[in-house]
């Protein structure tokens, strides 16, 4: 006889549900199994199977820059126009 299975419970906004099960069936799997899938990593590891603090997976640069907007500490701005933005950004100088 197969193991009992208990149901679980989450409340998604609509647009997060429906692209869950957009991307379930196009990978081939249905949603249920990917909850499966991600518990069973979730229990192997004692906790996320990936860095909650960075789930996205950016890289330290990025990091960096989102703590420092964050903060308020845009080392580059404020800059008047795009143009000045991207002259600054070019050419390397932080006159602005």
């Amino acid at each position: 006889m197969g193991a009992t299975m208990s149901p679980i419970t989450a409340k998604l906004r609509p647009e997060e549900k429906q692209e869950f099960l957009r991307i379930a069936e196009n990978i081939g799997t249905t949603p249920s199994n990917a909850i499966r899938m991600f518990v069973a990593a979730f229990n192997k590891r004692g906790g996320f199977p990936f860095d909650s603090a960075n789930p996205y997976g950016f890289n330290d640069e990025t990091l960096i820059a989102m703590r420092d907007a964050a903060s308020g500490q845009n080392l580059l701005g404020p800059f008047d126009s795009t143009e000045d933005m991207w002259a600054t950004i070019l050419d390397g100088s932080d006159d602005a």
